[in-house]
């Protein structure tokens, strides 16, 4: 192998890392600062690789405990998936399908204000800038 190309795979491999511990610190302060009722917006920060994590059903218009646990579930297998990525997978991507997610951020709930979704990036990305 030449030189060039091991250069190229360490800088791959290098900048990989980066982007996982990027997109875990990110969705792991989401789950800490998303405000709560009953868990289902917190729970439905997933990271996807490739594309967006697509929407989760819910049985009724609240969600049982079991549909959150069942969510987060979801969220920490595609973590754990995450520890496997690789620049030519794609781009990363952190989800929240839940229809009011907008509005929690904007600020519609008293235990947050708006904005914890432009702070939890910036706060990740500050570690490396």
């Amino acid at each position: 192998m030449a030189l060039i190309d091991e250069i190229n795979v360490a800088l791959d491999k290098a900048l990989s890392k980066v982007a996982v511990k990027i997109a875990l610190d990110i969705t792991k302060d989401l789950q800490k600062t998303t405000p709560v009722d009953t868990g289902w917006a917190r729970a439905n920060w997933v990271p996807g690789i490739g594309s967006r994590v697509q929407g989760t059903e819910l049985a009724g218009n609240r969600p049982t405990p079991e549909e959150v646990s069942r969510q987060s579930a979801e969220r920490e297998s595609k973590q754990t998936e995450l520890l496997s990525y690789s620049l030519d997978k794609g781009d990363i991507y952190i989800s929240n399908n839940v229809p009011y997610i907008g509005r929690l951020n904007a600020g519609s709930s008293k235990q947050e204000p708006s904005g914890f979704v432009q702070r939890a990036i910036a706060k990740a990305l500050s570690r490396f800038g």
